[in-house]
């Protein structure tokens, strides 16, 4: 009878024993489900952001070629109507010169939004990272 008391204790024990196992792996594959839910909608925003970046980018670019088009236009129009060499050369330098300074401009704000582009696109990861970073650092030092 006391090897039957001794077993069913032992039972008793290893059942508990299962039981806090079982509610440790639910509770850590809860844990991962939230960590892999969060990081799925941080993709998800990143990813928006991008594209809408990429939209705003493209469309800068194309309206600096449409200006830079619409000047040469212009110049070569005013070409046409030249009466000398020295007419013509001013028109080419003031074409050539104006030209640079919409490229130098029209670059720099195209390098400015592409920069803007990227920081918007990695701050939902970046904060992502971060709060997994905090809430796992306890864990990992146990």
């Amino acid at each position: 009878m006391a090897s039957t008391a001794q077993a069913q204790v032992t039972m008793k024990n290893g059942l508990k024993s299962a039981t806090k196992a079982a509610e440790v792996f639910v509770t850590a594959g809860n844990e991962t489900a939230k960590v892999a839910r969060g990081n799925f909608e941080a993709l998800t925003q990143s990813t928006q952001t991008y594209l809408t970046g990429v939209q705003n980018v493209s469309s800068l670019y194309v309206a600096a070629l449409q200006g830079l088009t619409q000047h040469v236009a212009e110049g070569a129009k005013a070409l046409g109507g030249i009466k000398t060499v020295q007419d013509a050369l001013a028109i080419q330098a003031n074409l050539g010169r104006g030209s640079f300074e919409r490229a130098v401009v029209a670059g720099t704000k195209l390098q400015q939004a592409a920069l803007d582009v990227v920081k918007q696109a990695y701050a939902p990861l970046t904060q992502r990272a971060t709060l997994v970073m905090q809430q796992t650092a306890p864990s990992l030092a146990e």
